[in-house]
């Protein structure tokens, strides 16, 4: 975690220093309505304190006192200049109970700042730094705008900015601070709901409870600092009130297409230097060519993705820390050497030998490429995507789909033929068992996301849901019968039917892959929607 000395001249000083509380383990004893009397930057509380050794800032809001006016976002939007629909700060709403006791309440939320920022160690161009106050800043200027903060976030707190191309958040009003005024959101808050703080960052680890609350994500994934005193009269059953309103994510089409095109390099490129090895000699340039052609292609579609695809290269800027940037370098490197094995083929002058060492060589940069793929999904924020079940089901893509691409390459005899469709067959299971797991998954899973995957999935889309079952259990079916079979008349043709069939199959899965995941986030409002 970078941590970024920046001497900032707070709020004025006081000759008797107060002690920052030790957040209390449970509820909020105090009042839940009415002004704030605890320490922090608030009408009624003291002024914000220098930082000892070991503390920082945090928000801290008192629920019960929020009357779900809006003047924080407000207060937020105005001060940063930031355009309609782009909110640092969301009041979302929590409801629990039953007729005639239900009970709904506010939550205001901003950026967390928190001790272990995931938006921090995902991004791919460093843009995330966190300072010497404990305030996660982001530098827009370095920013490429793929928006993977929000995906690591489980508070989904970054915002894209589509006026700016890139994401923004909020960064405690540092110039305001810097000029002892408070945040626009404390200043605007007509019941001081809302406060900054100090905390103890060592104590905060050791009980940091007090960021739990109805509506928010469990806080040891990030070490949220944000301070949350719930009311006492708060039901146990109380949840965001948008889950009612579900609504299918972005499908993010670039990145279906990128990943799909990666996958189907990678198999084309594993079934065309395993012909090389069975017959001892390079299999011809067509399944090395189409393989180089889907790399490059998935290349150049990346980018369409990015808010500012004139600067993609920073996105190698954190090969340390984040698997975007590591799928950047490494898919950036498989696509040079299958160019090059393509090449070869076509130009000659390598020795069989030599040209399979480079096949190999390429395969095993594309296999990382596609396990740094997989791995971008694995955060804590989206648990469906959270499992080995993503990283099984795109290899299981390759293999599923390449082998078919090269069968004009397998030559004469049926030994070829044989082994493509083989290894089509093995690719075509493991992504049988890919969907069984998932299946089984969010069956046994109580938490909410699973939940509503499940009602996307199984409700608004089961008929693509069965499509996507159906293409695959046909394409096994059909490989399985090829392999056995074996019959070098037709081969060509079956394996241009089966693939229609397979990629169809896999280019539901990923629609629904990424339509039907719900993330961890912070309660949004009713009418607001859920993203």
């Amino acid at each position: 975690m970078t941590v970024v000395d920046q001497p900032v001249s707070f709020l004025p000083t006081r000759s008797t220093p107060a002690e920052s509380p030790r957040p209390s383990r449970g509820p909020s004893t105090g009042p839940t309505t009415g002004p704030s009397t605890r320490p922090g930057i608030g009408t009624n509380g003291p002024a914000l304190l220098p930082l000892d050794a070991g503390e920082q800032y945090r928000f801290s809001f008192e629920m019960g006192a929020c009357i779900g006016c809006h003047s924080c976002e407000v207060a937020c939007a105005e001060q940063n200049a930031n355009p309609v629909g782009v909110n640092w700060r969301r009041v979302g709403e929590v409801e629990g109970g039953s007729f005639p006791e239900a009970q709904r309440f506010n939550l205001s939320m901003a950026c967390n700042h928190c001790v272990e920022p995931t938006c921090l160690s995902g991004c791919p161009t460093n843009a995330y730094v966190k300072l010497e106050n404990g305030i996660v800043a982001h530098h827009a200027e370095d920013c490429i705008g793929c928006q993977y903060c929000i995906w690591n976030c489980p508070y989904e707190v970054p915002a894209f900015n589509p006026q700016r191309r890139v994401v923004t958040k909020c960064d405690l009003c540092q110039p305001r601070l810097a000029t002892g005024d408070k945040p626009a959101c404390v200043d605007a808050c007509p019941t001081h709901a809302i406060t900054v703080e100090k905390v103890n960052i060592a104590q905060w680890r050791a009980d940091h409870r007090q960021a739990d609350a109805p509506g928010l994500p469990p806080s040891d994934i990030t070490l949220s600092t944000t301070r949350i005193i719930v009311p006492e009269s708060m039901p146990a059953s109380t949840r965001s009130v948008v889950d009612e309103r579900l609504e299918p994510a972005d499908p993010h089409w670039p990145l279906i297409a990128v990943t799909l095109l990666t996958q189907l390099s990678l198999g084309t490129l594993v079934a065309t230097v395993a012909l090389h090895a069975l017959a001892a000699r390079p299999p011809g340039a067509a399944g090395a060519g189409a393989a180089a052609g889907a790399g490059a292609l998935a290349l150049a579609v990346s980018v369409l993705h990015l808010g500012r695809p004139a600067v993609a290269w920073k996105a190698l800027r954190n090969l340390r820390r984040s698997w975007l940037s590591r799928e950047v370098a490494l898919f950036s490197a498989f696509s040079l050497a299958t160019f090059a094995y393509a090449a070869a083929s076509i130009v000659g002058g390598w020795s069989p030998r030599q040209l399979l060492g480079l096949g190999l060589v390429a395969i095993a940069l594309g296999a990382a490429g596609t396990y740094a793929s997989g791995r971008l999904y694995l955060v804590p924020a989206r648990p469906v995507w959270n499992s080995g079940r993503t990283v099984v089901a795109f290899f299981a893509t390759a293999l599923v789909t390449g082998p078919l691409v090269a069968v004009p390459s397998a030559g004469p005899g049926t030994a070829g033929i044989r082994l493509l469709f083989g290894l089509a067959t093995i690719g075509s299971l493991f992504q049988l068992g890919t969907i069984q797991h998932l299946v089984a998954s969010i069956a046994a899973r109580r938490e909410r996301e699973f939940a509503l995957t499940a009602r996307l999935l199984f409700g608004r889309f089961r008929l693509l849901f069965v499509v996507r079952v159906g293409a695959t259990l046909a394409t096994t079916a059909a490989c399985m019968l090829a392999s056995l079979s074996a019959a070098r008349a037709g081969a060509g043709f079956l394996a241009l039917v089966v693939l229609a069939l397979a990629a169809a199959g896999e280019l539901i899965g990923r629609y629904l892959f990424f339509v039907t995941v719900t993330p961890m986030t912070a309660a949004r409002r009713f009418s607001g929607g859920t993203r």
